[in-house]
């Protein structure tokens, strides 16, 4: 498994059709957009190599109120709360 079959996966909301919309693209394709957009590095070790349930609620809520800075009608909408022992997130680069 090498870099050109590697993928991202790019979630988005449609106000209009009122839907969140996920895909996968070639991350070669996207690379160059990447370094010029804010990146959150989640380095696997900080959560022991486990890719569970708060994981992907921790995940899941960051992609969330990151697509609402930007699309302030989807804020009503997230009902995640917060985990009080997550700390600050991740780091970012």
């Amino acid at each position: 498994m090498g870099e050109k079959n590697a993928v991202c996966v790019l979630i988005a909301y449609d106000e209009d059709g009122q839907k969140i919309t996920t895909c996968t693209v070639d991350r070669a394709s996207v690379l160059p957009m990447m370094n010029n957009a804010l990146v959150m590095d989640w380095p696997l070790h900080d959560v022991g190599f486990k890719l569970d349930d708060e994981f992907a609620r921790l995940i899941g809520g960051v992609a969330f109120k990151l697509l609402a800075t930007r699309q302030p009608r989807l804020s009503p909408l997230i009902a995640v709360t917060e985990d009080p022992e997550s700390g600050d997130g991740p780091s970012s680069t």
